[in-house]
């Protein structure tokens, strides 16, 4: 994979530096990153890519404006976290469509920005690593799981009376993450929204991966495009944290249509 040429306005500390481009691995995850921007630069660098993914239709305005996180690194320097769309452009600009890599560059390259890839927003850099698993009284449990894309806890509603713990969740959905945490008050394991902005050598160890990863690419009720579909790569995430993580068993769910070739793949 290549990098945008990095320009030489921008600097930083050498050991923030090394530490930010030591994020950046083969993780077989969706493309993530992070944009060292000049202050005087930031409104106008997000502004720029609000519009280019939003006004070609690789994403949606609010979704751009979701991932565009913002961390301060030095009085006159940001970090400007890009969703995955902008991340896989400045990863390999030939492989992403010409109008998306060219908007992107245009907005990258006015702001005199830096790319760093594989830098996450849930990180102790920023002071948002996960908190560790808190231990809990009592006999030990069967067996412990993660549940990613938890949606309102389903598999936890049939592990747990089995004997299992979660030690994980991860839903980023409001709604749906709201009502999970009516159903189960947090219990001692750690909680994320986007799985793609935590480090998977930060979740605790863990048997049985589970997960309800997006329909919408694959059911016959939703947009069908299959891998076109943004959200149809979040599969990638899954194979992530099985590969890192290496648990005894995994448990997905989907639509029947996944499987039937009805979508492009």
């Amino acid at each position: 994979m290549r990098c945008m040429p990095e320009p030489a306005t921008t600097s930083l500390d050498a050991a923030l530096d090394a530490a930010l481009r030591s994020r950046r691995s083969d993780h077989g995850g969706v493309p993530v990153g992070a944009l060292l921007v000049p202050k005087r630069k930031l409104t106008s660098c997000r502004a720029a890519l609000e519009a280019a993914v939003g006004d070609l239709r690789h994403g949606t305005r609010s979704d751009v404006r979701h991932a565009l996180v913002v961390d301060r690194v030095t009085p006159d320097m940001f970090l400007l976290h890009v969703p995955a769309t902008v991340a896989g452009v400045l990863d390999d600009p030939a492989a992403a469509p010409a109008e998306l890599a060219a908007a992107v560059a245009s907005a990258v390259g006015a702001s005199g920005a830096v790319f760093y890839s594989g830098v996450r927003r849930c990180d102790a850099l920023f002071g948002r690593a996960l908190p560790p698993l808190a231990p809990r009284p009592g006999p030990p449990e069967a067996f412990t799981f993660a549940e990613v894309f938890a949606g309102i806890g389903g598999f936890r509603l049939g592990l747990e009376p089995l004997g299992g713990r979660c030690v994980f969740a991860a839903e980023l959905d409001r709604a749906a993450s709201r009502a999970y945490g009516a159903h189960w008050p947090a219990g001692g394991e750690p909680r994320a929204g986007d799985i793609s902005s935590v480090h998977a050598a930060d979740l605790p160890a863990f048997d049985l991966l589970t997960a309800g990863f997006p329909c919408q690419p694959f059911s016959d009720r939703g947009s069908k495009a299959g891998l076109l579909d943004l959200r149809g790569q979040l599969y990638r995430e899954l194979v992530r944290l099985l590969s890192a993580r290496q648990p005894a068993a995994f448990l997905f769910e989907n639509v029947a249509s996944l499987t039937e070739g009805r979508t492009p793949y």
